[in-house]
């Protein structure tokens, strides 16, 4: 079940064009990040909701569009922390450079969030792989943020899910 649970991960990652995406990791304050696993991951979705909130006012003004992004929630190996990532497409009307000081903003204007370290994704070989690594894995605390992902209105990981 878990080996299939990683594969239609995988699957629906792969299903995702990515053109100019950006992979965000996102670090909380101590209070979240060595918490209670699930009053902390309630309070990461909350930040993640309030984030793309904001970004979403910053950058798309008078329009309900949303911005496609698969978001991941997991406890680092050597910290022990919980942090969360997040692979978001840069909109076509901003640079990328634009775009990842709008993050920054947006990210530090949450309750929880501390910092957020950006990386240009220009290939999509392994980000899947990176991504859906923790699945395979009951015991630890890694989950994907479904609250918060959106890829297109035609694929959702919900329904990716139901197929399992």
């Amino acid at each position: 079940m878990v080996f299939k649970e990683k594969n239609v991960v995988k699957e629906w990652l792969n299903k995702w064009e990515l053109h100019r995406s950006l992979l965000l990791t996102f670090t909380f304050n101590d209070y979240v990040r060595y918490g209670f696993s699930e009053v902390s991951k309630d309070k990461m979705r909350k930040c993640h909701k309030h984030f793309l909130n904001e970004l979403h006012r910053k950058v798309y003004k008078k329009s309900n569009k949303k911005i496609p992004r698969y978001a991941v929630i997991e406890k680092g190996a050597r910290m022990k922390g919980l942090h969360s990532h997040m692979v978001i497409e840069t909109p076509e009307h901003l640079s990328t450079s634009t775009f990842s000081r709008l993050i920054k903003e947006s990210w530090l204007k949450t309750r929880d969030g501390v910092a957020t370290h950006i990386v240009e994704t220009y290939n999509q070989e392994g980000l899947d792989d990176y991504l859906s690594k923790d699945q395979i894995n009951l015991k630890n605390d890694a989950e994907i943020d479904i609250e918060n992902c959106l890829i297109n209105k035609s694929q959702s990981i919900l329904l990716s899910r139901k197929c399992v």
